[in-house]
């Protein structure tokens, strides 16, 4: 298997389901607090849209709610993998999950 091949298999080893939900960033250095709306979501990260860009590795906390009552919400800690502007002046991030809370 190529390398071209391995890079391609793992992109599908994490299925990525859409996702219109609001998401919170907690910068971990600073405590600054970013409202964010999310994209899509998988098992190993998510990708968010932002109106301001994050460096890469910035770390940070996540947390989006659950909007059926008595589920619990997603939290979890990642850092910042890539961040790229779009044509409407915003960012896209892919954020990378170290821990799910």
């Amino acid at each position: 298997m190529s390398f071209h091949d391995q890079q391609y298999r793992e992109k599908r080893d994490f299925i990525r389901m859409k996702v219109e939900a609001r998401a919170t960033l907690t910068l971990q250095d600073s405590g600054e607090v970013i409202q964010a709306d999310c994209q899509d979501l998988s098992s190993q990260g998510v990708q968010v849209v932002l109106d301001r860009p994050l460096p890469e590795n910035t770390h940070l906390s996540l947390s989006i709610p659950s909007p059926t009552p008595g589920l619990q919400g997603l939290e979890a800690d990642g850092q910042v993998m890539r961040c790229e502007a779009i044509d409407n002046g915003q960012f896209i991030v892919g954020v990378y999950f170290n821990t799910l809370k």
